[in-house]
């Protein structure tokens, strides 16, 4: 086979389809820059027609002026109320025209006859021929528009025998006396100068502009584009007209050459990369690779990214191993990271997420996919026939791999994670099925604080779904009237007087009846009805307290609702709303989100403070509670949860814990709230130890709004409960150890 040829008709198609390209491009570039040429002069014509009717205007603002400047004088009005013909010669006549501030002045009486007139060239046509009647009926007719109170002037054209003159007529009035004259009793000042060519001339060089003139014939000839003036007629007299400058032209003459040298160049290199197309063409493949393998690259870890770790689940392969049961999903999502964020910053956040990705990697066996789908989520994926038997001990393995605390910038930090998984078992399971199954398992292990992996069931269906439909229900609930409000009274210990109530939110559902808190607060937060939820018992607190003077309230607040950048806002708008004072509520916060988010808890618990609102430290003693919490952050009163009230009296050790949060309440200024009272021995224990507030079913169920009214009416002023139990003896120091002790 003869080579060359093949090689002909392969050359002439380069040759045809360079040499087109050529030509196309030159024709391109050429009728691009005539265009733009032709678009840059375009620009220019309108910039300067737009200046030209800017100085125009201008004209007009300066001869409005200037006539308003000489009417709008009590002086001159009082001087023609006396005909001083001198004072008027003297200060407006002679001034005028002397300083060629105008070419034309003449005064009109309120009868409409020319009483003065000056002019100038001494050429020009006198005041006597240029007020002819008509003219004057006209004046008449523009001064009409004017308001008196202020004087404003009009402007006009006119054509006379010297030229076009500029003009503007204004009455002559008295500043001071003006709402005591009438209008058509004022005489009217006329003032204007001509447009000559001179005039005109210097107009244009203010914008560059070398022969701005007023062409007053053949005007049907002339450009529309050029501004048209009309007289006081309403005629069309003259046009404003020059030559447009053509800035394109001149940028046109001076890339000729480039553009030529350009061109010839153009062909050169259009020569020489046919040469090197081959080459390019394999660089541009090796680009697009990388490319493809950057897009399902997670950048701070060198893992799979969301991307990538979905069309692995999307491909065939993993679609098979699915169908044969082989295949296994974990999900791993790092628990409060944002507080990590927040401590370190983002960069330390950062290097966390690696280290992190880096002691995970360590412990997956060889052939798992691992990726990071998110900022704080890891996923794996399992195939082949040990998947099925290896995942749990793979999820394990990521549990415990994170026992160790990590070391970033200087600072320890103990890792947990929330880890669930989901294996396919061979029964048409998709891989999508197989995804959601495990982000259930991990949800369920998020939700439930589980410190070890957790398996996808066919349980966790059933809770989903009623979570979610729980969800569906809240969302309704508070338009359905189906939210209420509770109070339990809190009694001071002394002598068991209601000084306050806690608002509790309750639920009375259609669908799922009377749903507690405990199930519906945690449903709540997840799909963001809480913030809803929390703005209702707000307002319905608002509204009670006003028929409880001088009695304080508790609200529970939700981690979530703190989060809310517009939380405090809300609660102050709600509370001014209902005209009650913010120093009358107490919010209740658990100690978790203290430790989750110390930084941002103080920032946001300082507002709150300021704002008048008390805080008080709910369940205390059950979490993370310590001296330094109490110390830096600024809460009022601290409430020791019922865990340890039920063993008050039955167990030393929580005697002597009691005694203790009653002993640091007291020391750091904190008052101090027992919750859970339920018999009369621990109220009276209680009272032994000296804890100045307790809550609880023995003396008061929660109740509505109506019962407490009803109970503060029924106890009288002294609000007090079982006014006939007496008060628990005095102990000293000795007796009450010995009591905590036994």
């Amino acid at each position: 086979m003869d080579t060359r040829r093949m090689s002909h008709p392969i050359a002439g198609r380069i040759t045809f389809n360079l040499v087109a390209g050529i030509v196309v491009t030159i024709v391109t570039v050429i009728s691009g820059v005539a265009w733009m040429a032709y678009r840059q002069n375009d620009q220019a014509a309108e910039q300067t027609r737009t200046m030209v009717m800017g100085g125009v205007d201008a004209m007009h603002t300066r001869v409005q002026g200037l006539a308003n400047d000489y009417s709008w004088w009590e002086e001159a009005y009082d001087a023609y109320l006396r005909d001083d013909n001198a004072w008027i010669e003297a200060n407006i006549g002679t001034g005028i025209i002397d300083t060629q501030i105008a070419d034309f002045l003449a005064i009109i009486s309120p009868d409409r006859e020319l009483k003065y007139g000056w002019w100038t060239p001494a050429d020009a046509p006198n005041s006597e021929t240029v007020m002819s009647p008509k003219l004057i009926a006209k004046i008449e007719e523009l001064i009409r528009t004017a308001p008196i109170e202020n004087n404003a002037a009009r402007s006009s054209y006119v054509e006379t025998a010297a030229g076009t003159l500029l003009f503007a007529v204004s009455r002559i009035a008295p500043v001071s006396k003006v709402d005591t004259v009438k209008a058509e009793n004022l005489p009217v000042l006329v003032m204007g100068f001509y447009l000559s060519n001179q005039r005109l001339s210097e107009l244009g060089r203010t914008f560059l502009i070398n022969d701005l003139r007023l062409e007053r014939e053949n005007l049907d000839k002339l450009d529309n584009d050029f501004p048209e003036i009309r007289d006081i007629y309403g005629e069309v007299i003259g046009r404003f007209v020059w030559t447009p400058p053509t800035p394109g032209f001149a940028v046109l003459r001076n890339v000729v050459a480039p553009i030529a040298g350009g061109l010839l160049l153009f062909c050169l290199i259009a020569m020489w990369t046919v040469l090197r197309a081959r080459r390019l063409a394999l660089s541009q493949a090796l680009s697009e690779r990388q490319a493809v393998t950057a897009a399902r690259t997670d950048s701070l870890t060198g893992l799979t990214n969301r991307y990538g770790f979905n069309e692995l689940s999307d491909s065939a392969q993993f679609s098979d191993a699915c169908d044969a049961g082989e295949a296994a999903i974990i999900y791993l999502d790092v628990n409060g990271f944002k507080s990590v964020n927040d401590s370190i910053g983002h960069a330390g956040g950062d290097e966390l997420v690696g280290l992190l990705a880096e002691r995970l990697s360590m412990i997956l066996p060889p052939d798992a996919r691992f990726a990071r789908v998110g900022g704080d989520e890891f996923a794996v994926a399992l195939t082949g026939r040990s998947a099925s038997a290896a995942v749990a001990g793979v999820a394990s393995a990521m549990v415990h791999a994170l026992d160790q605390p990590f070391s970033v910038a200087g600072f320890q930090f103990q890792v947990t994670a929330a880890v669930g998984y989901a294996v396919s078992d061979g029964n048409e399971v998709t891989p999508a099925e197989l995804l959601r199954r495990a982000d259930l398992a991990m949800y369920q292990a998020k939700n439930a604080a589980e410190r070890d992996a957790v398996p996808y069931h066919s349980g966790l269906e059933t809770g989903a779904l009623h979570r979610k439909r729980l969800g569906m229900a809240l969302r309704g609930a508070i338009e359905g009237n189906e939210l209420s409000v509770a109070y339990q009274p809190i009694v001071r210990a002394s002598d068991l007087a209601i000084v306050s109530v806690e608002a509790l939110v309750r639920w009375d559902s259609k669908e799922f009846g009377r749903v507690s808190p405990a199930e519906f607060i945690p449903v709540a937060e997840e799909t963001g009805v809480i913030h809803d939820i929390g703005k209702f018992v707000f307002q319905r607190a608002c509204q009670d307290m006003i028929e409880w003077p001088g009695l304080k309230m508790s609200i529970n607040v939700s981690p979530a609702q703190l989060r809310d950048p517009s939380f405090a806002n809300d609660l102050g708008a709600i509370a001014r709303r209902h005209d009650v004072v913010p120093n009358r509520f107490k919010l209740e916060l658990t100690e978790g989100l203290l430790v989750r988010n110390p930084t941002i808890a103080k920032r946001k618990l300082a507002r709150l403070k300021s704002m008048g609102f008390g805080l008080s430290l709910d369940d205390f003693g059950t979490g993370f509670s310590s001296i330094g919490y109490l110390r830096q952050f600024p809460f009022d009163w601290l409430k020791i949860d019922k865990s340890f009230i039920s063993e008050l009296g039955t167990n030393p050790t929580a005697n002597a814990l009691i005694q203790s949060m009653i002993a640091l309440g007291d020391a750091m200024d904190i008052a101090v709230v027992a919750e859970g009272i339920e018999t009369v021995e621990q109220l009276q224990l209680l009272r032994l130890l000296q804890c100045e507030y307790v809550q609880g079913f023995h003396l008061a169920k929660p109740m509505s709004a109506a019962e407490i009214t009803a109970l503060l009416a029924g106890l009288g002023e002294s609000r007090r409960l079982f006014p006939d139990l007496a008060p628990p003896p005095m102990l000293d120091k000795d007796r009450l150890i010995n009591l905590v002790q036994s």
